[in-house]
């Protein structure tokens, strides 16, 4: 009497085909988290997921990237016209400037404490988003990022405080640390906005694992090399570490670009590549021509002829220059942090299976 076929299964586990008997088990754990099982019958596919986030939770998110944004278009400001220390104090009321006579303050304190109530409007909206999450969350992972980005916006405040208290002591050096901290808090913001989105859910079907794991390597060495940038950049607008500072934000930017290049390249060419990462590598070369132009008029206008740019009282044209200058990088940066979370998605490969004439898999001749 010939066996009946062994039942056989499909489990694919973290990007990886598996193939199987019913009823044997994995050697490899399950994984956990953000990573979902994904158990797939040879008679009736099926794919587990786990329960949609409500819907205004990515809105949610998405509102407190955009107060972020606001928040770090008001900091840059606060930088180029040097304001940082219109106000000795802190910390202040949210609605100090209810509480001022309006005839007195200078521009520079208005500005400041603009920044500073932006600065509690976020914190807000991230206690907001971290409940939210740990309510509604369907990986417990998400809830815990859902705090740490609650932490990261008040380790940046504290920062902000910090420059102000200890400015004796430190100068400039806390204002460059706020500076450059700030855009971990707005890729973790980011991040959240791109995770609780609806198509974050849905699994990537990738006939090339090799090209995904290229496309994976490419967007992390974007991110970082991007984050070097404006590091650097922090210290040129801080007028710290000179040397360091110059010659670095200079070199790193081709490197950026050519990085850039690579990444952009690899998406329009893989078969890996999702619509959405299409759509973010066009976004990023838009960002980056722009960056490119208003990196050359901002340095022009600091280093330019006229002597030294701290001596020189700064124009409204020049603050324009700047601030844009400093938007875009970070619109560079977070648009990585899309791309880089887009290839590094749980992908679901295409099982291409042996031709008909052999038989189903497990059954024996």
């Amino acid at each position: 009497m010939a066996k009946s076929p062994a039942r056989s299964r499909y489990t694919i586990n973290n990007g990886s085909l598996l193939l199987g008997v019913a009823g044997a088990e994995s050697s490899k754990p399950r994984p956990r988290g953000l990573q979902r099982d994904l158990n797939l019958s040879s008679a009736n596919p099926t794919i587990h997921e786990p329960a949609p986030l409500p819907r205004w939770l990515h809105r949610w998110a998405v509102l407190t990237v955009c107060f972020t944004l606001a928040l770090l278009g008001l900091g840059a400001v606060v930088t180029t016209f040097r304001v940082g220390m219109a106000d000795p104090i802190w910390p202040t009321y949210p609605w100090h400037l209810l509480l001022i006579n309006w005839q007195e303050p200078s521009p520079g304190l208005i500005i400041e404490h603009t920044h500073r109530a932006a600065g509690y409007v976020v914190g807000a909206a991230s206690i907001v988003l971290a409940v939210g999450l740990w309510f509604s969350r369907p990986w417990r992972t998400l809830g815990w990022l859902g705090i740490l980005a609650l932490l990261g916006v008040i380790a940046q405040g504290v920062l902000g405080g910090l420059r102000v208290r200890l400015n004796a002591l430190f100068g400039t050096d806390l204002a460059a640390l706020h500076g450059s901290f700030a855009q971990l808090v707005l890729a973790l913001l980011v991040g959240l906005a791109v995770i609780t989105s609806r198509n974050w859910a849905t699994p990537v079907v990738s006939a090339s694992p090799v090209e995904s794991i290229r496309l994976r390597r490419l967007a992390l060495l974007a991110a970082v090399l991007i984050y070097l940038q404006i590091m650097l950049g922090s210290l040129v607008r801080h007028n710290l570490f000179a040397a360091l500072g110059q010659r670095g934000h200079l070199l790193i930017a081709f490197a950026v670009v050519i990085a850039i290049t690579f990444l952009v390249k690899g998406i329009f060419q893989s078969p890996a590549a999702t619509r959405g990462m299409a759509t973010a590598a066009t976004l990023l070369v838009a960002f980056v021509v722009l960056q490119l132009v208003l990196g050359a008029e901002a340095w022009i206008a600091k280093f330019g002829p006229g002597g030294p740019a701290d001596m020189r009282p700064v124009t409204v044209h020049q603050a324009v220059i700047r601030t844009a200058h400093f938007l875009v990088g970070s619109g560079i940066f977070a648009t990585s942090v899309v791309i880089a979370l887009q290839a590094y998605r749980q992908t679901m490969p295409v099982a291409v299976l042996a031709p008909s004439s052999v038989g189903p898999v497990g059954e024996t001749a």
